[in-house]
């Protein structure tokens, strides 16, 4: 009798946790394209996107589609469209839609376009520190990797990332490892800022923070596994483009 009541127990325990176990987590995945617009064409390609966006409003579109500007660096006055926090088998079934948004792409936007260059990125939440709230602006940095130094590139990145929580460092960043599309290994870090402002870097410097957190000695040999690991970084400020993007209605 108690064996039977235990396995009902049970049963009814597993039960109640199903809805928990079918939630997925969150997708991580992100496609991110940038197109060089042809000369003189800014205010043609920011009406023929503002009209395709509108396309994406008629088709109910489930997925966000955020456009940005670049406004320093190698890709100066270039556009981003990027569409995050997928699962790799979103894009199945949404290859259908896919097909018709770049359909409609290429007809009424693309005439505006030079060139355009794409890839897939992977977020790393564990190794990021989000901010509250959406962001006009966006510093990003692109670290380029020695081959076989992306272990100690990580182990660097561990480091830096507890320091910064133990000290409650000012900061807030999100941490995208690129997948396909580029020169690997690759790792992007965008930082979030409220305004011009909020560039102003804290008082306290990032390897004080280390030096505090691990002594002289441990922070230097971070510092170090950073050196060796990286052939190349570069930067560049992005300003979020809301009237350009476009934002599924709310379930």
């Amino acid at each position: 009798m108690r064996r039977t009541q235990f396995l009902f127990t049970l049963a009814f325990v597993l039960l109640l946790a199903l809805p928990l176990l079918a939630q997925e987590k969150p997708g991580t995945v992100a496609g991110v394209w940038h197109v060089k617009l042809k000369p003189g064409m800014r205010q043609q390609f920011e009406q023929a996107n503002k009209r395709h966006m509108e396309w994406h409003r008629q088709q109910k579109d489930t997925w966000a589609v955020d456009v940005w500007e670049t406004a320093s660096g190698q890709r100066v006055g270039q556009y981003g469209y990027g569409s995050f926090g997928h699962h790799w088998k979103d894009f199945d079934s949404h290859a259908k839609f896919d097909e018709a948004d770049m359909a409609d792409y290429y007809a009424n936007v693309a005439p505006y376009v030079e060139s355009m260059v794409g890839g897939y990125y992977l977020y790393h939440p564990e190794m990021s520190r989000p901010m509250e709230g959406a962001a006009p602006l966006f510093e990003v940095v692109e670290y380029h990797l020695n081959i076989g130094g992306e272990s100690d590139f990580l182990m660097a990145l561990r480091k830096v990332q507890e320091a910064i929580q133990k000290s409650n460092y000012p900061v807030n960043y999100y941490t995208y490892e690129l997948f396909n599309g580029g020169e690997h290994p690759t790792y992007v870090f965008t930082f979030p800022h409220k305004n011009w402002a909020d560039f102003e870097p804290p008082e306290q410097t990032l390897r004080a923070v280390l030096e505090k957190a691990y002594g002289r000695e441990e922070a230097e040999s971070v510092l170090k596994l950073f050196d060796k690991s990286v052939h190349s970084v570069r930067s560049e400020i992005a300003v979020s483009r809301p009237d350009l993007s476009y934002t599924p209605p709310a379930k």
